[in-house]
């Protein structure tokens, strides 16, 4: 069945909507915005992990829809949802439906759901892993009460998640404190990369490039490589005054 005009036009608009985000808060949000529209469902969730730091974070519509005690049996049993067992086992990157994994019936009589979906009646989930970098993971899932999701809809969610990764490369690491996130856009100001910009930032902390690259999980060549690109924009005669012109510039000196 050919793919109507109007879902190509879904998928465009999402891909628009993550590539203006200004930072990875608003990504989130446009992300979940445009993935709404793109694949309707009674519950979508955007969860980043960290796998260096085990952090979390997620974003749902509607605004917590699980109570605390569906929450801790996720959280303590996730191996028992075949979707997550499916891809930690398996290492499969494309999208999958919960139906090609299990029977229906045999599904809702199970003790997974029975704990953390029956309350709902999500009988139905789509979902999606996406590796956007060497250490974090975006999760996408969707849930339905009354219909399954169509091959089209799992399709249009394997068109999307490129586009998702390489959005991804252009904002600032979702975990950082705010004061940070402020002075690194003032960084990428002066016309720096993301990643530029994070790598000036720790230096103006006093990180010297192998505590750097300990920091950002890279390569000490890699840093040196970021440190020499900077210095090159900025136009400063070494890493030193590089750092000091930065830290002016954070300042509003």
């Amino acid at each position: 069945m050919p793919i109507a005009p109007h879902t190509w036009q879904e998928l465009f608009d999402a891909v628009y909507e993550i590539h203006s985000a200004t930072d990875h808060e608003d990504f989130a949000a446009a992300a979940v915005a445009g993935l709404c529209r793109l694949i309707p469902a009674d519950v979508t969730t955007y969860q980043v992990l960290d796998r260096k730091t085990q952090r979390l974070m997620t974003r749902m519509v509607p605004p917590e829809p699980f109570t605390p005690e569906e929450i801790a049996y996720y959280t303590a049993h996730p191996d028992e949802f075949p979707i997550v067992h499916y891809y930690e086992t398996t290492g499969h990157t494309q999208a999958l439906r919960l139906s090609d994994l299990v029977d229906g019936d045999i599904w809702i009589k199970s003790r997974y759901y029975q704990k953390c979906l029956a309350r709902q009646g999500l009988k139905y989930c789509l979902a999606l892993p996406i590796t956007v970098d060497r250490h974090t993971v975006v999760g996408l899932s969707f849930n339905r009460c009354n219909r399954d999701f169509s091959s089209t809809e799992c399709e249009m969610l394997d068109a999307f998640a490129p586009h998702l990764r390489q959005a991804w490369a252009r904002h600032e690491a979702p975990w950082a404190e705010r004061g940070e996130l402020a002075a690194r856009r003032r960084l990428r100001a002066l016309g720096l990369t993301p990643r530029e910009s994070e790598v000036l930032y720790w230096m103006t902390e006093g990180k010297l490039n192998r505590e750097v690259a300990t920091i950002l999980n890279l390569r000490l060549g890699t840093v040196q490589d970021y440190v020499a690109s900077i210095l090159l924009k900025l136009r400063q005669e070494n890493r030193h005054a590089a750092t000091v012109f930065a830290i002016h510039t954070i300042s509003g000196k």
